[in-house]
């Protein structure tokens, strides 16, 4: 998780530990492994390891597949004078929401699996910020930072 606070904008965006290219590398080695491991057992005589093989691949391949459309997704939450504007990007998905300074609310809610979640909203209109990207702690800390910004 990255959070940027600047210029009263605060950006958060999923932790991507390796690049595309290091994920097309990380999956060529685990192909590569997997497959020295099922030609073993089909040289030993097991050979209905290798459709298994090949699942498991297949897996690993929709795994990081998945991961590359979801690296990019990220919220923004900026205050302007009298505005303040949450954006969701993710994949295929694009939200913004905007709600008057003057009335915006940041809430920490208690929710169903028992973390607090980050809301923020006016009018009977809210938005949940930072959902999958940031931890219990990090969401107090961001609360009490847009908080202060909202004074």
């Amino acid at each position: 998780m990255a959070v940027l606070l600047a210029n009263q904008q605060i950006t958060i965006s999923a932790n991507s530990s390796l690049s595309a290219e290091g994920n097309l590398q990380l999956l060529i080695v685990l192909f590569i492994l997997s497959l020295l491991v099922a030609l073993g057992f089909v040289g030993a005589g097991a050979w209905f390891v290798l459709p298994f093989a090949g699942l498991e691949l297949l897996a690993f391949a929709y795994a990081f597949y998945y991961l590359s459309l979801r690296a990019n997704d990220k919220q923004i939450v900026t205050v302007f004078e009298d505005k303040v504007i949450v954006e969701t990007k993710g994949y295929k998905k694009e939200e913004r929401m905007e709600f008057s300074r003057y009335w915006a609310q940041v809430h920490l809610r208690k929710q169903k699996n028992g973390l607090n979640g980050l809301f923020i909203g006016s009018h009977g209109k809210e938005v949940e910020f930072g959902r999958g990207f940031i931890n219990e702690e990090q969401r107090v800390y961001i609360a009490n930072e847009l908080k202060l910004i909202l004074k």
